[in-house]
């Protein structure tokens, strides 16, 4: 069996083995869509910066409802991971204009530029009323 999509709404505590659980729950779904090991780092990779930035910076380390999407086509494949926490504005982080210069990025933003070097595209938008969403993508065509 493969999945092409899956979907998953959680409430996630800010604690060790509920972030881990939430994890498994992920990466186990992405095991079953690919199996070109290269691309499965790099989504585990995401997955896990995205889920704590949401944690941490949206939900100030109390824990909160994540939403979490990947799909996969013939092409890429799409991961989605919003929040409901206290919003993020994008523009407080130049990643277009930090090269691989990390010194360039004060404090913050080394997760999302992590992702960014990892992935075909990002996209942070706000989530709809509240929180804040990113979609990665990531080429299939290496496999």
């Amino acid at each position: 069996m493969q999945i092409l999509n899956y979907k998953l709404d959680a409430y996630v505590p800010f604690e060790n083995e509920s972030i881990e659980s939430f994890l498994v729950l992920c990466e186990n779904a992405i095991n079953k869509m690919i199996s070109d090991e290269h691309t499965i780092f790099k989504l585990k990779s995401a997955i896990h910066e995205l889920l704590i930035n949401s944690l941490e910076h949206g939900y100030k380390r109390e824990g909160g409802k994540i939403h979490f999407y990947v799909e996969k086509n013939d092409k890429n494949i799409t991961l989605e991971i919003a929040d409901e926490g206290s919003g993020f504005d994008p523009q407080m982080i130049d990643l277009e204009n930090t090269g691989t210069d990390l010194n360039s990025i004060n404090r913050r933003g080394w997760g999302l530029l992590i992702i960014k070097k990892l992935s075909d595209s990002m996209e942070i938008t706000p989530n709809t009323p509240k929180g804040t969403k990113i979609n990665v993508v990531i080429s299939l065509s290496d496999m």
